[in-house]
């Protein structure tokens, strides 16, 4: 019998300039740091990066510290970091850390 991971993170390039990363399962203290390394590579090799949490059951304030985190690396470089996907309690998650007002949050 196989059990899922409780975090799966995707990759994707979607152009030269622009890459997508997919968040699936549950993101919360002991998952974070995946979620955390998949969006650091990519804000430091893209210029625009879309978060899609779609996939993600469970959404807690250690996923949002990694978000918070990776947002900052990506002013520090002049590189952009969105959301979509977010649902539920990842929304109130992400506003209730002053997420909504940094970054475009698309459901």
């Amino acid at each position: 019998m196989s059990v899922d991971p409780p975090l799966t993170v995707y990759f994707r390039q979607l152009s030269p300039e622009s890459a997508v990363v997919l968040a699936h399962g549950e993101v919360d203290a002991d998952t974070a740091g995946v979620l955390m390394t998949a969006l650091e590579y990519a804000i430091d090799a893209y210029p625009l990066v879309t978060c899609d949490l779609s996939g993600v059951r469970f959404f807690g304030a250690a996923g949002a510290n990694a978000i918070a985190a990776a947002r900052q690396r990506g002013v520090e470089r002049g590189h952009t970091l969105e959301l979509c996907g977010a649902r539920g309690t990842a929304v109130e998650v992400l506003l209730i850390a002053g997420l909504g007002t940094m970054l475009r949050i698309a459901g």
